[in-house]
């Protein structure tokens, strides 16, 4: 029986053609052009959606630190931009810091929410309405128990 030897590794014909490679790249090519359009008509959505929930989960921390602290808590959101403040309310106002919103939101009405000692809301009952490029809406709904809540509308200025 005569033995065979291995040929060396570089002298290997496993491996790709460079045609193979070439349709490979033009698949991924077809599949990107296909895929890019959609990401950009969903991003507005991906957005308004980030800021709604970033806007609730702030209050409801604000809320806890309030009532931990015993003190007021409060949101002020600006009118001119898509930022808002968190302020401290006990002997003196303090800024606590100012926390940007994602871009292409805005912020339809500046209104002020915020959270007493014991949790409720104050001054009363609120809603944030945020509004992306493409004219959908979000209203961040605060109710008078201090309940944070996401309304989602069609229309920008839609209320829920």
């Amino acid at each position: 029986m005569v033995r065979r030897e291995k040929p060396p590794l570089f002298f290997c014909d496993g491996g790709f053609t460079l045609l193979e490679m070439l349709v490979v790249l033009a698949i991924f090519g077809l599949i990107t052009a296909i895929a890019i359009p959609a990401w950009v008509i969903l991003l507005p959505t991906y957005s308004l959606n980030s800021a709604s929930r970033q806007i609730q989960s702030e209050l409801s921390r604000i809320k806890m630190q309030a009532i931990a602290e015993n003190v007021t808590f409060r949101l002020a959101f600006s009118d001119a931009g898509n930022y808002y403040t968190i302020q401290r309310i006990g002997a003196t106002t303090t800024q606590q810091g100012v926390k940007p919103l994602p871009n292409g939101i805005d912020i339809r009405n500046a209104i002020t929410l915020g959270f007493t000692s014991r949790g409720t809301a104050s001054p009363g009952t609120g809603t944030v309405k945020l509004c992306n490029s493409k004219g959908a809406g979000t209203n961040i709904v605060l109710s008078s128990t201090g309940r944070v809540r996401i309304c989602r509308t069609n229309v920008c200025d839609a209320a829920c």
